[in-house]
Protein backbone atom coordinates (compact mmCIF):
# COMPACT_ATOMS: atom_id res chain seq x y z
CA UNK A 1 0.00 0.00 0.00
CA UNK A 2 1.28 2.98 -0.96
CA UNK A 3 1.94 6.48 1.60
CA UNK A 4 -1.33 8.05 -0.15
CA UNK A 5 -3.40 4.55 -0.40
CA UNK A 6 -6.15 5.12 2.53
CA UNK A 7 -7.43 1.63 4.25
CA UNK A 8 -10.82 0.77 2.54
CA UNK A 9 -13.09 -1.14 5.35
CA UNK A 10 -14.77 -4.59 4.13
CA UNK A 11 -18.33 -5.39 5.29
CA UNK A 12 -19.81 -7.27 6.76
CA UNK A 13 -17.41 -6.48 10.30
CA UNK A 14 -18.46 -8.92 12.97
CA UNK A 15 -16.99 -8.35 16.47
CA UNK A 16 -17.96 -11.11 19.00
CA UNK A 17 -17.17 -11.06 22.58
CA UNK A 18 -15.27 -13.45 24.38
CA UNK A 19 -18.04 -14.54 26.75
CA UNK A 20 -20.28 -15.52 23.83
CA UNK A 21 -17.16 -17.24 22.56
CA UNK A 22 -17.26 -18.90 25.72
CA UNK A 23 -20.85 -19.85 25.17
CA UNK A 24 -22.16 -17.34 28.01
CA UNK A 25 -25.03 -15.43 25.87
CA UNK A 26 -26.73 -13.41 28.57
CA UNK A 27 -25.82 -9.89 28.24
CA UNK A 28 -24.25 -8.22 30.80
CA UNK A 29 -26.46 -4.82 29.79
CA UNK A 30 -29.89 -5.20 28.63
CA UNK A 31 -31.52 -2.57 26.32
CA UNK A 32 -33.16 0.23 28.25
CA UNK A 33 -35.94 1.17 25.47
CA UNK A 34 -36.31 2.04 22.49
CA UNK A 35 -34.63 5.35 20.66
CA UNK A 36 -35.22 8.19 18.52
CA UNK A 37 -33.00 8.22 16.12
CA UNK A 38 -33.20 9.02 12.81
CA UNK A 39 -33.99 5.86 10.85
CA UNK A 40 -32.71 5.97 7.11
CA UNK A 41 -35.11 4.48 4.17
CA UNK A 42 -32.53 0.85 3.37
CA UNK A 43 -33.33 0.84 7.31
CA UNK A 44 -36.60 0.81 7.22
CA UNK A 45 -36.83 -1.57 4.62
CA UNK A 46 -33.71 -3.92 5.92
CA UNK A 47 -35.90 -4.10 9.06
CA UNK A 48 -39.22 -5.79 7.46
CA UNK A 49 -36.44 -8.27 5.92
CA UNK A 50 -35.20 -8.99 9.40
CA UNK A 51 -38.79 -9.51 10.55
CA UNK A 52 -39.77 -11.42 7.82
CA UNK A 53 -36.98 -13.83 8.60
CA UNK A 54 -36.39 -13.61 12.63
CA UNK A 55 -40.18 -12.22 13.65
CA UNK A 56 -40.42 -11.28 17.09
CA UNK A 57 -36.75 -11.45 17.78
CA UNK A 58 -36.00 -8.33 15.73
CA UNK A 59 -36.42 -5.09 17.81
CA UNK A 60 -35.30 -2.05 16.16
CA UNK A 61 -33.86 1.16 17.94
CA UNK A 62 -32.64 -0.37 20.96
CA UNK A 63 -30.80 2.06 23.60
CA UNK A 64 -28.39 0.76 25.68
CA UNK A 65 -26.31 2.53 28.31
CA UNK A 66 -22.66 1.49 28.99
CA UNK A 67 -21.52 2.20 32.50
CA UNK A 68 -20.17 5.51 33.35
CA UNK A 69 -21.70 7.02 30.31
CA UNK A 70 -24.54 10.28 30.41
CA UNK A 71 -25.80 9.17 26.76
CA UNK A 72 -27.13 6.03 25.58
CA UNK A 73 -25.97 4.19 22.09
CA UNK A 74 -28.93 3.24 19.99
CA UNK A 75 -28.45 0.12 18.00
CA UNK A 76 -30.05 0.02 14.70
CA UNK A 77 -32.24 -3.39 15.28
CA UNK A 78 -31.17 -6.18 18.27
CA UNK A 79 -31.94 -9.94 17.55
CA UNK A 80 -32.71 -11.52 20.64
CA UNK A 81 -31.92 -15.40 20.13
CA UNK A 82 -34.72 -16.56 21.54
CA UNK A 83 -33.47 -20.03 23.20
CA UNK A 84 -29.73 -18.53 24.92
CA UNK A 85 -30.74 -15.26 25.22
CA UNK A 86 -27.50 -14.24 22.22
CA UNK A 87 -27.99 -10.50 21.64
CA UNK A 88 -26.99 -9.51 18.06
CA UNK A 89 -26.25 -5.74 17.66
CA UNK A 90 -26.89 -5.47 13.47
CA UNK A 91 -25.83 -1.93 12.36
CA UNK A 92 -26.32 -0.59 8.93
CA UNK A 93 -23.90 1.88 8.35
CA UNK A 94 -24.80 4.75 5.56
CA UNK A 95 -21.56 6.99 4.49
CA UNK A 96 -23.14 10.37 5.06
CA UNK A 97 -24.76 11.74 7.94
CA UNK A 98 -28.60 12.55 7.99
CA UNK A 99 -27.97 15.61 9.97
CA UNK A 100 -24.79 17.26 8.75
CA UNK A 101 -23.90 15.91 5.38
CA UNK A 102 -20.26 14.64 6.57
CA UNK A 103 -18.88 11.70 5.67
CA UNK A 104 -19.88 9.18 8.33
CA UNK A 105 -18.57 5.68 9.96
CA UNK A 106 -15.05 6.22 8.53
CA UNK A 107 -12.32 3.78 9.76
CA UNK A 108 -11.68 3.69 13.28
CA UNK A 109 -15.11 6.06 14.22
CA UNK A 110 -16.63 3.66 15.35
CA UNK A 111 -14.54 1.45 17.54
CA UNK A 112 -15.12 2.79 20.75
CA UNK A 113 -18.94 2.37 20.50
CA UNK A 114 -18.58 -1.11 19.11
CA UNK A 115 -16.45 -1.57 22.48
CA UNK A 116 -19.40 -0.86 24.29
CA UNK A 117 -21.95 -3.17 23.03
CA UNK A 118 -18.88 -5.90 23.27
CA UNK A 119 -18.17 -5.21 26.73
CA UNK A 120 -22.14 -5.25 27.07
CA UNK A 121 -21.91 -8.88 25.66
CA UNK A 122 -24.11 -8.02 22.41
CA UNK A 123 -22.38 -9.37 19.32
CA UNK A 124 -21.83 -6.30 16.89
CA UNK A 125 -22.62 -7.02 13.09
CA UNK A 126 -22.46 -4.46 10.59
CA UNK A 127 -23.55 -3.64 7.28
CA UNK A 128 -22.43 -1.23 4.98
CA UNK A 129 -25.93 0.51 3.54
CA UNK A 130 -25.33 -0.66 0.40
CA UNK A 131 -24.87 -4.09 1.14
CA UNK A 132 -28.80 -4.17 2.82
CA UNK A 133 -30.16 -2.02 0.09
CA UNK A 134 -29.01 -4.26 -2.94
CA UNK A 135 -28.62 -7.65 -1.11
CA UNK A 136 -31.04 -7.61 2.30
CA UNK A 137 -32.06 -11.46 2.19
CA UNK A 138 -28.28 -12.15 2.05
CA UNK A 139 -27.59 -9.67 4.93
CA UNK A 140 -30.37 -11.69 6.80
CA UNK A 141 -28.92 -15.71 6.07
CA UNK A 142 -25.28 -13.37 7.35
CA UNK A 143 -27.19 -13.24 10.87
CA UNK A 144 -28.73 -16.30 10.97
CA UNK A 145 -25.77 -17.99 9.58
CA UNK A 146 -24.08 -16.19 12.82
CA UNK A 147 -26.55 -17.42 15.22
CA UNK A 148 -26.31 -20.82 14.18
CA UNK A 149 -22.45 -20.48 14.55
CA UNK A 150 -22.54 -19.39 17.86
CA UNK A 151 -25.21 -21.07 19.70
CA UNK A 152 -25.99 -23.97 17.40
CA UNK A 153 -29.40 -22.73 16.33
CA UNK A 154 -30.31 -23.57 12.99
CA UNK A 155 -33.93 -22.52 12.46
CA UNK A 156 -33.13 -19.16 11.10
CA UNK A 157 -30.31 -20.64 8.73
CA UNK A 158 -32.87 -23.20 7.51
CA UNK A 159 -35.06 -20.96 6.28
CA UNK A 160 -32.56 -18.85 4.33
CA UNK A 161 -30.70 -22.09 2.64
CA UNK A 162 -32.56 -21.23 -0.49
CA UNK A 163 -30.32 -17.60 -0.94
CA UNK A 164 -26.53 -18.16 -2.44
CA UNK A 165 -23.88 -15.93 -0.03
CA UNK A 166 -21.36 -14.21 -2.37
CA UNK A 167 -18.09 -16.21 -1.71
CA UNK A 168 -16.00 -13.44 -0.89
CA UNK A 169 -17.80 -11.29 1.99
CA UNK A 170 -20.58 -12.41 3.15
CA UNK A 171 -18.93 -14.58 5.97
CA UNK A 172 -18.25 -14.44 9.47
Amino acid sequence: MSKLSKPVPSFPQVFVPQLVRDKKFAPVIVPSGTGDVAVGASEKLFENVLKHYFGDAVFPQQKMLPPGHDLHYTADFLIVEPTTGLHLDVEVDEPISFSTGEPTHCIGQDDYRNKCFVDANWVVVRFAEEQVSSQPERCARFIAGAIAKLTGNETYRQNLLHLTLSPSRLRL
